[in-house]
This record gives C-alpha cells, structure tokens and sequence, in this order.
C-alpha cells in the first residue's frame, strides 16, 4: 500500500507543483479534516465496499439513500437484514461483469476491480482545441455547474491558478449534495467562490445560466453527457465559442461507460487502485476517493495550459483513468505524470 500511496502522491505532486499548490494535500484534504482512513475492503468514508464475487472482486458505492433503496432490486429478491450482508450473499452468485452491469443498470456506483496495466480507457483528452480571442483585460470568469469534490476542486484551483472569478452555480431543486456534508469541507472547497443559485426548470432561471455562460472563460462540470444535455448544455458549442469546458466524468465523455456512474472510491478501484495495493485477491483501499482529487488536479492544470496558452477546447477528464495514469507514471525525475 505505501508504494501506491506514494505512487499517487508523487503525481499529485507533480499537478499541485504546475498549480503552485500542495497537490499530495489535496489527496488527503478530508481524510485530514474528518480524521478517517479506509479499512481494508471498506473506503475512508465508509459507503464504498469491496465484495467478492463469483470470479473476482468489485466496488460498490451506497452512499446515497436511491443506492441503498436499489440493492434489492439489484439483489433480485426482498432483503431485511443488513444490507452489506444482502450484497455479499447475491455478489457470491454473481460474475463481477453482471454484478457490476446490473447495479449500473439501476444507478448504483459500481466498477470491477482490475489491475493498473488491465484498464482500458482515457484519462485526459482536449477535444476541439482552437485559438481563442481574449476579448478584454478583466479577470476570466469560471463557472462552476458542478458538486461534491472533484469539479468544486477543480474550479477552487483554477480560481487561485488563473487568478480568477469562480461563481458556483446550483439549482434550487437539486443543490449539490456536499452542502448536507462536513463543513469544514464544504469551506474548503468552496467558500472563496460567489453563489448563485437558480431555477433551471423556470425561462428565468435558464436565462440567467445562459448570462454566465455567455461571459465565462471556463466552465466545470461533472454531470454525465444525457444529464447535460438535458439541460440544454452543449460543451462542444461552448468551445466552439472560445471558451474551456472542463467535463469531469467516471469513465471519459465518450468512453464506452460515458453514463456509467461514479464516485471517487469506485472509480480508483476501476482505475486499479485496489488491486496495486492489495492484489488481485485480496484488494484494498488507499487514500480517500482520490479519484476525486486527482481528477480536479488534473482537470485545472490542462484548463489553465489551455487558457494561458490563448487556446479553447473540452477538457475530457476520467476519474478511473486520471488514477490510472498515476498509478503507472514514471517515478524518474523529470518524467511526466
């Protein structure tokens, strides 16, 4: 565990360095702040399980009350005891590929636990790259669409790295779900940023989104690819128009598992993170979530290279393969991360 610890670390260090920032300490900014740490087969923050299935092992993330209320479903059958116990009774039936299709199937995080060199899938790509025409010499304006760690971490850096204004958005109907969490990690991400908080089903409040959109140098998101078109979102059009549009995603915008669901456990365990530390038998957690911070590092270092090189694009970031290339970076100095 200490080698992938490290291994992670060191391309954390790598990005906060590009930041002016201490990337290893945004790895461990809430397992620092609450004072947890994994357990072995159970995350840091408790919501995320390794379970043995018929063939191998898989991670499932219950840390929302419609995932916990879907096990049954996902079971096949009713369940009155505990859940975990319910998980791990049906998961010994099951091949990790059905275990994992089906609790995707019915929204449940969930992603088979695989060695780093047996990922297939991107990390970081920048599609529709062009030049941009800077408009004026007022600070850039980044909105920030999205909620819980990885995107509010994203925008918080872009906001010190580009000397920014970071204005976070959330509908009135669904604020982001941090908000109910620590708050002293909701402070940390978020309280040097403006608020706006919006009603995305009424024209005004589509219109004042729109008003944002139409001023922002960049945008950070991590809704899947439907969720934004839904709401009438198009990153593509939006960097067409000169900006940066950072999606911050599990699996990559157009990956195979672009609507698949994720969290920042379930996603290093995609990546590879369980099984580098504990092996392909006996798996085990590292860190906190940190396909989360990983992610947002990531995702502001290329944002800003873009912006400060005059450029425009999608920035596509994976959760799963942002651990994944870490896990698998040169340690040599001077290698790239």
């Amino acid at each position: 565990m200490a080698a992938v610890e490290a291994r992670l670390d060191l391309a954390a260090d790598r990005l906060g360095t590009e930041l002016g920032v201490d990337g290893p300490g945004c790895l461990a900014e809430r397992r620092r702040l609450l004072g947890i740490a994994p357990a072995g087969r159970v995350s840091a923050g408790g919501s995320c399980h390794l379970v043995a299935a018929d063939d191998g092992w898989f991670a499932m993330n219950l840390a929302r009350p419609d995932d916990r209320d879907a096990v049954p479903a996902w079971m096949g059958r009713d369940w009155s005891g505990p859940l975990w116990d319910g998980v791990a009774a049906a998961a010994a039936e099951r091949s990790v590929a059905d275990a994992v299709d089906r609790a995707q199937l019915l929204g449940i995080p969930a992603a088979v636990a695989v060695a780093p060199e047996d990922f297939l899938g991107p990390a970081v790509e920048v599609t529709g790259e062009a030049a941009h025409r800077e408009v004026g010499p007022e600070r850039p304006l980044v909105v920030d669409l999205s909620a819980l760690w990885a995107g509010p971490l994203c925008a918080r850096l872009l906001g010190t790295a580009l000397d920014a204004r970071v204005v976070k958005v959330e509908d009135v109907a669904r604020p982001d779900g941090a908000r109910s969490g620590p708050p002293a990690f909701w402070r940390s991400l978020n309280a040097h940023k403006e608020e706006r908080h919006v009603d995305l089903a009424a024209a005004t409040g589509r219109a004042e989104l729109a008003d944002l959109l139409a001023r922002a140098r960049v945008v950070v998101s991590a809704a899947r690819p439907r969720a934004l078109a839904g709401l009438g979102l198009d990153p593509e059009a939006f960097a067409a128009r000169g900006g940066v549009w950072v999606s911050i995603t599990g699996y990559g915008r157009r990956s195979l598992h672009a609507d698949w669901v994720a969290f920042g456990d379930d996603a290093a365990v995609a990546g590879g993170v369980a099984v580098a530390a504990g092996g392909a038998e006996t798996p085990e957690f590292v860190g906190d979530a940190v396909g989360d911070p990983m992610a947002g590092l990531a995702g502001a270092v290329v944002a800003a290279r873009l912006v400060r090189a005059g450029r425009s694009g999608v920035v596509d970031v994976a959760m799963a393969g942002v651990v994944n290339r870490a896990l698998r970076v040169d340690p040599a100095p001077g290698a790239v991360g």
